[in-house]
């Protein structure tokens, strides 16, 4: 049998017209579900999400020259290990593949620990018999301060003020902090992060930077919990069984 591109499309849309309950894939869709009321709940919680954390400014008629980025709604179903669904979840992400270089962002690069430094790690917790907690910080990119003035398509679910009686096409939101999907959030989250590490007397590692270390007369420790609780909305998962596939 010769697989072409005509039979590997074939077969895939007949798996995806056999798949009767796939996410949707924008809020006309959600809104055509019988389920629309927990994923209006859900766009709800996320901005209010993006509202708490400063994310949004004021919304403008955006200044001459100034292109404004676009969004998409993501919205998935969080199911747990029964696959039942336990989380109805809608994310805002700005489609950053329409920033342009050098005036929406500089840089993008950010810095992620290597496969060999995180195994080791590991096996120094293990050897040392450190407790090693797993924790997951809520909505990380949104605590980047951002590097450039970008302007975003007002959301679908944000209300606009009474005063604003033109078309909902004519406005435009400043962004004051980074979003899912800009080029440079990584870079900006990692900035805030090291920031504040190094501010409470972490030192960076000089040859892996993704490793906070604090020395002190009793040993040393390496991104304690609560330090990362003072400053950050974290999710404490408990000691760590599983993390990253190992």
């Amino acid at each position: 049998m010769v697989i072409d591109d005509i039979f590997s499309f074939t077969v895939a849309t007949e798996i995806i017209k056999g798949h009767e309950d796939i996410e949707p894939r924008c809020v006309d869709e959600c809104k055509e579900r019988p389920d629309w009321p927990k994923w209006k709940d859900a766009i709800k919680v996320e901005l209010n999400s993006l509202e708490k954390r400063g994310v949004f400014g004021p919304v403008v008629q955006t200044p001459q020259g100034v292109k404004p980025v676009g969004y998409k709604w993501v919205f998935t179903r969080k199911r747990n290990e029964k696959n039942e669904i336990a989380r109805y979840k809608a994310r805002l992400v700005a489609q950053g593949f329409s920033q342009r270089l050098g005036i929406d962002y500089e840089e993008t690069y950010s810095l992620v620990m290597d496969a060999i430094t995180f195994r080791y790690l590991i096996s120094l917790a293990v050897s040392e018999k450190f407790d090693m907690r797993l924790m997951d910080v809520v909505t990380a990119y949104l605590y980047g301060e951002l590097d450039a003035n970008i302007y975003m398509k007002v959301p679908e679910g944000l209300k606009l003020a009474e005063s604003n009686t033109k078309s909902r096409n004519m406005y435009f939101i400043k962004l004051r902090r980074s979003l899912y999907g800009l080029k440079q959030s990584g870079r900006m989250w990692y900035n805030r992060l090291s920031e504040y590490l190094i501010k409470k007397g972490y030192i960076n590692d000089p040859i892996c930077p993704c490793v906070f270390i604090k020395k002190s007369n009793s040993g040393f420790a390496i991104k304690t919990a609560e330090c990362l609780k003072c400053e950050f909305e974290m999710k404490d998962l408990g000691k760590t069984k599983y993390c990253l596939g190992l």
